[in-house]
């Protein structure tokens, strides 16, 4: 369970796809819809010009790797947790 509470309008962080976000694995994603404390609808920023939605992605503590990723397989998109405090 996360120690935030997800909000409309907060930031999260979800995986990409290398190849479709310009080398990254992960992206900044916007909280357009609040179902539950672990459970949201996204809008991704991806780092080229394509939009991207993902309806209720659930909280994760830590993102998978690339490896985790293609043993979760379908499920591992629709994840998303909170950026790292700095």
């Amino acid at each position: 369970m996360p120690d935030q509470k997800p909000s409309l309008g907060g930031i999260v962080l979800v995986p990409m796809a290398p190849n479709e976000n310009n080398g990254s694995d992960v992206a900044p994603a916007i909280v357009v819809r609040v179902w539950s404390d672990t459970t949201v609808n996204v809008r991704i920023f991806r780092d080229n010009e394509t939009e991207e939605w993902r309806t209720s992605a659930v909280y994760i503590d830590e993102l998978p790797d690339e490896e985790s990723r293609e043993a979760l397989g379908t499920l591992a998109p629709n994840r998303w947790t909170w950026p790292p405090r700095v």
